[in-house]
């Protein structure tokens, strides 16, 4: 079982969300994209334990950390039902010291859950892992940006296009990107050039309870509209072909 989560800061104001309503035989699913959202969330019977097995131990991802709990959820879809209980039941705290914030060891414990899902699931098609890592790779980068690391933002932009290019023509990837290059000008005496550019840039996307109606009225790249449709499919078939 999972619940509705909610992202809080260390002021404890809200940051986003995770309210996924997807429940059943969710291999495919939880493959492509890790519904359950944190380690607070889910509740599991000790006899599915039992037979699958406990986490992984910090030395099995080579001292990495981060996807121990992901790779635990895609094993007990392998083989039992999941479900959701569709309420807001934990808050979630974001904080610079936390451990999804360090992106290389996430992505080392990324790679390492994702080879031991294909050994165990190699009847599925392999673009379910590669957009699996593009959509992980994605997550990093906003980390990375919103936490002011300009290396780490580049490096797994570069990793999430390379991993699925339909992310390439999207209005956050070019955005980011830019965003990103422009922190380093600015970091590197050229503020007043930064700040001009900045000022044509979409703003960053927003988030929480009034992002929605804030959004209405503007209308949406096209690119960004087709990767939408992209990943609706994607997600479409996933929940269609179920185990």
């Amino acid at each position: 079982m999972y619940c509705w989560s909610t992202l809080i800061d260390n002021r404890g104001e809200f940051a986003g969300d995770c309210s996924h309503t997807v429940e059943g035989r969710l291999r495919r699913a939880l493959i492509l994209r890790n519904v359950v959202g944190n380690g607070s969330v889910p509740l599991f019977r000790a006899a599915a334990l039992d037979k699958v097995g406990l986490y992984l131990t910090r030395t099995e991802p080579g001292g990495a950390q981060g996807g121990e709990d992901w790779d635990l959820y895609i094993r007990i879809a392998d083989q039992f039902s999941i479900r959701v209980v569709p309420e807001y039941l934990v808050a979630y705290r974001q904080a610079g010291s936390s451990m999804s914030v360090n992106a290389q060891k996430m992505a080392v414990s990324f790679a390492v859950l994702m080879r031991r899902a294909q050994e165990r699931n190699c009847d599925l098609p392999s673009p379910i892992f590669r957009w699996s890592a593009g959509s992980f790779y994605a997550y990093l980068v906003r980390n990375s940006y919103d936490w002011g690391h300009c290396r780490c933002t580049l490096r797994y932009l570069k990793e999430a296009v390379r991993a699925d290019p339909a992310l390439l023509p999207t209005s956050e990837v070019y955005r980011t990107f830019l965003r990103t290059l422009l922190s380093v000008i600015t970091d590197s005496g050229g503020k007043h050039l930064a700040t001009d550019v900045l000022s044509l840039l979409p703003e960053k996307k927003e988030t929480g309870p009034d992002a929605d109606s804030k959004k209405k009225g503007k209308r949406p790249f096209i690119s960004d509209r087709m990767f939408e449709n992209i990943e609706r499919r994607r997600w479409s078939a996933a929940l269609e072909h179920g185990a």
